[in-house]
């Protein structure tokens, strides 16, 4: 019999600490999850849990609120994850060559992804106040005072808003998703569409965009996972407001489970997770069909 080797035995005990965590922090929150989700566990009645079936689920469609959360983390990240990706992807074409230039351009528009969301919203209160923000103070400057807006606390402007800051934020993962996208993709293939008479336009449809695909799914699919497990943007904004016109998936279970709604929440919890998944498996499977082997 052969015998294991000391590398294979260690390997195994590398990742039992990670895989712990992952056990403790995911697994387990997400079982329970699945059970709780389906009982009436309140603080209100802590100690006495009771099975209910389908009727935290029933209660959640015929809430107007939850409809609303619903519209809007769908909104949320059908915008963010369009325009993070169509950005990206632009400013992956204009820095994918290495220069000193496209270092640095490169690290700015990476750059906001080091900070913290939390800090993130501190600073785009700060731009969108109303009275001394910059986008309102800007406009002032140049006679367009007609076009000042309180735009977190105005209804038609505030999900637009956290957009932006999102679209901000994560723009640049997109960026580096596709250039070593773009880095990876042989010249060959350029040198062969050039002979063949083929301009930048039909060499970027026929040759960039086929071979890309595979960057573009993990891209999409990191994304909408981002895009529907949208919480601190808006919670640090709005908190869901006004008029819960902000609200999304997220704070909804905030505030359900701050309520003392435990069963509740975690039926809240159980359809997010769900509808990410269906969303993610789905695409994953679409795009998946369209890659290219190079």
């Amino acid at each position: 019999m052969k015998k294991k080797s000391t590398q294979d035995f260690y390997s195994k005990w590398f990742i039992a600490p990670a895989a712990i965590l992952f056990i403790i922090f995911f697994v387990v929150p997400n079982l329970a999850s699945f059970v709780l989700g389906f009982t009436d566990w309140s603080l209100y009645d802590f100690n006495n849990i009771k099975f209910n079936g389908l009727e935290n689920f029933r209660r959640l469609f015929s809430e107007k609120t939850f409809a609303i959360a619903i519209k809007n983390t769908f909104y949320f990240a059908i915008v963010t994850v369009l325009i993070k990706n169509v950005f990206g992807f632009l400013m992956a074409l204009i820095v994918k060559k290495t220069s000193k230039f496209n270092t640095l351009l490169r690290a700015v528009v990476f750059l906001p992804m080091t900070i913290s969301v939390m800090v993130v919203a501190i600073i785009f209160v700060s731009i969108y106040n109303p009275t001394n923000g910059i986008i309102n103070e800007g406009l002032r400057a140049i006679g367009l005072d007609s076009l000042t807006r309180d735009w977190l606390f105005d209804a038609r402007y505030s999900m637009n808003s956290i957009c932006l800051m999102d679209i901000w934020q994560g723009t640049g993962f997109t960026m580096c998703v596709m250039i070593s996208g773009l880095q990876a993709i042989p010249t060959d293939y350029y040198e062969a569409a050039k002979i063949d008479g083929a301009d930048k336009w039909q060499q970027l449809r026929y040759v960039t965009l086929p071979l890309l695909i595979s960057s573009i799914t993990i891209s999409l699919v990191f994304n909408i996972i981002s895009g529907f497990k949208v919480f601190a943007q808006v919670y640090s904004t709005t908190n869901g407001g006004p008029a819960d016109s902000t609200h999304v998936l997220g704070t909804f279970l905030f505030k359900s489970f701050g309520n003392g709604f435990l069963g509740y929440s975690a039926a809240v919890g159980l359809f997010t997770t769900v509808l990410i998944v269906a969303l993610s498996m789905t695409l994953l499977a679409i795009l998946r069909k369209r890659e290219v082997e190079y």
